[in-house]
């Protein structure tokens, strides 16, 4: 038997001894702790107890009271009950109670009651994982929910414009990370954002849920470029968790017949600007990351759009792996920007965009990105065709 300990509750010295006399002889290795009320038991309950031995005749509980009690203080523990009779109904119901087996006084040998308490003991544990398994998936279905809860719904009704939104955490459990964005439409045209929150995890996925709400409400709002974003960064300042928590931010304006689009960089990389099937890097100078704008000033930077044009909005997981395997380059904007320029000429499907951007920053890097990614492609409607 695997067991440490057991504790056994009997008010009758004999068949007390009996159990101790049949314990030595088939299980000497067994620590015994004897009881002779429920009550005494409760009181003094030893923390490394394996299993119960408990009579069902005792003198401050009787019947399924004792394990009823027993079972509310010590839920986990598994139980083996004494009956007085072999046609005593309450052996069968002690176990429809919780109760792992029961046994009839007299009528046990050492082996019989060694083996019952061993078989008790794994039930229990059997009990215990199953029990613990379904918790966890219950629980891992409650934060699924919430997360995919917490992922944006663009708020956009033209059809002049497509999206096509990609995210992937850098955690494998996980379905949100640090990395955010989203997409307004107001009279005054399409806003675009995307961010990074420095670090990724549960808290820095709370945090980037935070900048994205409060970036959607100040442009629901009305308010001008550099009020948003000096407004999303004092929501950084007062809910980061540490000072030297900050974000990256990439804001896009596209006027309302979406000729020319505004970007306002905080230490953020630039889109990528695809005109027909020509993929541009865009040169605009970065204000710095959130919390360390002070005052500097806002000046959104004016990009033409004209023809059949696509941004391709990326956080900096996507570039910042390594250019090979081992190597201590990064993959880089510049080579992005170089393997997509035959992914758009060649047609591919807008939804397969990013998912091929990721797997070449992969196999460049010899495996998965540890860092979280998330991608926004929005492009004219005679582009997307």
């Amino acid at each position: 038997m695997n067991q440490r300990s057991l504790v056994l509750v009997e008010d009758d010295d004999g068949d007390a001894l009996l159990v101790t006399e049949m314990l030595f002889d088939v299980a000497p290795d067994v620590r015994l702790i004897p009881f002779t009320s429920l009550q005494a038991a409760l009181d003094d309950w030893p923390p490394d107890a394996d299993c119960v031995l408990l009579d069902l005749g005792l003198p401050d509980a009787v019947g399924l009271t004792a394990l009823e009690k027993l079972r509310a203080q010590v839920p986990d523990v598994p139980v083996v009950v004494l009956t007085g009779r072999v046609d005593d109904a309450i052996g069968p119901e002690a176990l429809a109670a919780g109760a792992q087996d029961f046994l009839v006084k007299g009528q046990v040998d050492g082996p019989g009651l060694e083996r019952s308490l061993r078989y008790a003991v794994e039930r229990g544990r059997a009990t215990t994982y199953q029990r613990e398994l379904v918790a966890a998936e219950l629980r891992a279905q409650e934060n699924t929910r919430l997360q995919r809860g917490l992922l944006p719904s663009p708020l956009m009704q033209t059809d002049q414009l497509a999206l096509a939104p990609f995210y992937r955490p850098g955690s494998e459990r996980a379905l949100l990370g640090g990395d955010f964005y989203d997409v307004v439409q107001t009279p005054t045209g399409v806003h675009l954002l995307i961010g990074d929150v420095s670090g990724h995890g549960p808290d820095e996925a709370a945090l980037g849920v935070a900048l994205r709400i409060a970036w959607r409400a100040l442009v629901l709002a009305g308010l001008p470029p550099a009020d948003v974003l000096r407004g999303v960064e004092q929501v950084l300042l007062a809910e980061r968790s540490d000072d030297e928590r900050f974000a990256t931010v990439a804001m896009v304006s596209l006027n309302p017949d979406l000729s020319r689009a505004d970007l306002v960089l905080c230490g953020h990389p630039a889109p990528l600007l695809i005109r027909g099937q020509q993929v541009f890097e865009l040169d605009v100078d970065a204000l710095p990351v959130l919390t360390m704008l002070h005052d500097r000033a806002v000046e959104p930077v004016t990009v033409e759009l004209d023809g059949s044009w696509a941004l391709l909005l990326f956080t900096d997981g996507l570039v910042e792996g390594s250019a090979s395997p081992g190597a201590t380059a990064r993959f880089g904007v510049a080579e992005l920007a170089r393997h997509l320029q035959p992914l758009v000429a060649q047609g591919i499907r807008r939804s397969e965009l990013a998912p091929s951007l990721l797997a070449e920053a992969e196999r460049r890097h010899g495996g998965p990105l540890s860092d979280d990614v998330a991608v926004l492609l929005v492009g004219s409607a005679g582009w997307w065709c």
